[in-house]
C-alpha cells in the first residue's frame, strides 16, 4: 500500500478560496474604515467653522443687538461669517437673537442619512449696553 504525503490540489485551490474571501473581507473593512474616518475628518472641520462663525459674532455683538438683526447674508457683516471652504455651508437663523443655533452641513453622498452630515451648536450671547461702536468690516 503506498501513503500519499502532502497536498492534494483540492486542498490548495479551498486554502487559496478561504484566503482569497478573508482578503476581500479585509479590504471591505479597510474601505469602511477610511469612509468612517473622512466623515470624522468633515464633521471635526464642521465644528471648527461653527465655532469659528460663533466667535466671529462677538466683535459684531453690539451692532447686531440694537442696530441691524439680519443675520442674512444681505447684511455684509454677517458674510464674513460665512466659511471659506465651499464644502460647507453656515445655516444662521434669519434673525439675530441671544440663544440661537448655528449649523453647519456639508455634503457626503456615501452617507443615506443627509442629518448625520450636519452640525448643530447652540450660541448663547449676554445683552450689552447700547453704546455701540462702529462694527469691525462693516458700516
Amino acid at each position: 500500500m503506498q501513503l500519499n504525503k502532502g497536498f492534494s490540489l483540492i486542498e490548495v485551490v479551498v486554502s487559496m478560496l478561504v484566503a482569497g474571501l478573508m482578503l476581500l473581507g479585509l479590504a471591505a473593512t479597510q474601505l469602511k474604515s477610511l469612509q468612517f474616518a473622512s466623515n470624522s475628518f468633515q464633521y471635526t472641520m464642521a465644528l471648527i467653522h461653527g465655532q469659528n462663525a460663533i466667535e466671529r459674532i462677538w466683535p459684531l455683538l453690539c451692532e447686531l443687538q440694537h442696530n441691524n438683526s439680519d443675520l442674512t447674508t444681505a447684511n455684509p457683516l454677517i458674510q464674513q461669517l460665512h466659511p471659506i471652504d465651499d464644502r460647507f455651508t453656515l445655516i444662521l437663523p434669519a434673525i439675530y437673537s441671544n440663544n440661537m443655533q448655528i449649523t453647519v452641513s456639508w455634503q457626503d453622498n456615501r452617507v443615506d442619512n443627509p442629518a448625520e452630515n450636519q452640525v448643530s451648536l447652540t450660541a448663547s450671547y449676554p445683552n450689552v449696553a447700547n453704546t455701540c461702536p462702529p462694527p469691525p468690516g462693516g458700516s
